[in-house]
């Protein structure tokens, strides 16, 4: 999964809709592996009320539930935002329901259990569906925000203007927010097509370092870099 796409679902929030508990919860601690939050609901009563009280970034959701089924729920839905990703699910499929769900704009129909393959490329297409909106700006330590649209760092009132190297090694990191990234793991990243002498490394995050007005780069001795 290209790193824009992580930052941008490590930053979003799912409203689950699934009316078999244990199908539920193992799914939600799945998704938690992407996204910033799940809100899951077991009929689509409580998935509209949930909709409407945290306005999720995306709407996975069963077809058959009590209450309200996941047609209704869409199409409700539907009349508020034309553009939020939705996905459904099903444990077979619903001939009637494909029809009908071509006017509804779905990122994916897809039957269940649903291979963690297939769930990558799915939210992959949700992100993207989400990098469409005007801007994406990530809020770091220290007032220091990254604006992921435009590959800007920005400090008070000033911009702080990356190379593309920078960029890669800087979004890397974020991708994996609060977690140490190894510096295997970087140069196999940011030095795949080329020859680069031990030092590379180092000297990128040296240069880096002097442009940011605070050190928000933690160095984890020996072993990699992360960024909280």
């Amino acid at each position: 999964m290209e790193e824009k796409y992580e930052i941008i679902l490590q930053k979003s929030t799912i409203l689950l809709a699934e009316d078999e508990d244990n199908l539920r919860e193992s799914f939600k601690k799945v998704l938690h592996l992407f996204v910033k939050d799940v809100y899951d609901a077991r009929d689509g009563e409580a998935a509209l009320s949930l909709y409407k009280k945290y306005s999720p970034d995306i709407i996975i959701t069963d077809i058959k539930m009590p209450k309200l089924n996941g047609l209704e729920l869409i199409k409700t839905i539907r009349l508020e935002d034309k553009d939020i990703p939705i996905i459904v699910t099903s444990a077979y499929t619903d001939q009637d329901f494909l029809l009908e769900s071509i006017k509804l704009s779905l990122v994916e129909y897809v039957i269940k259990p649903i291979k963690e393959s297939k769930l990558n490329s799915i939210l992959i297409e949700c992100a993207k569906v989400l990098s469409q909106k005007p801007q994406t700006i990530i809020s770091l330590e220290d007032g220091i925000t990254y604006d992921l649209d435009n590959k800007i760092l920005h400090f008070v009132d000033k911009d702080i203007v990356l190379t593309h190297k920078e960029v890669d090694f800087f979004e890397l990191l974020l991708a994996h927010r609060g977690n140490l990234v190894t510096k295997q793991n970087i140069e196999d990243k940011l030095y795949i097509y080329e020859e680069a002498p031990p030092s590379a490394l180092k000297n990128l995050v040296f240069k880096l370092r002097k442009k940011l007005p605070v050190d928000i780069i933690k160095t984890v001795s020996k072993l990699g870099y992360m960024i909280n």
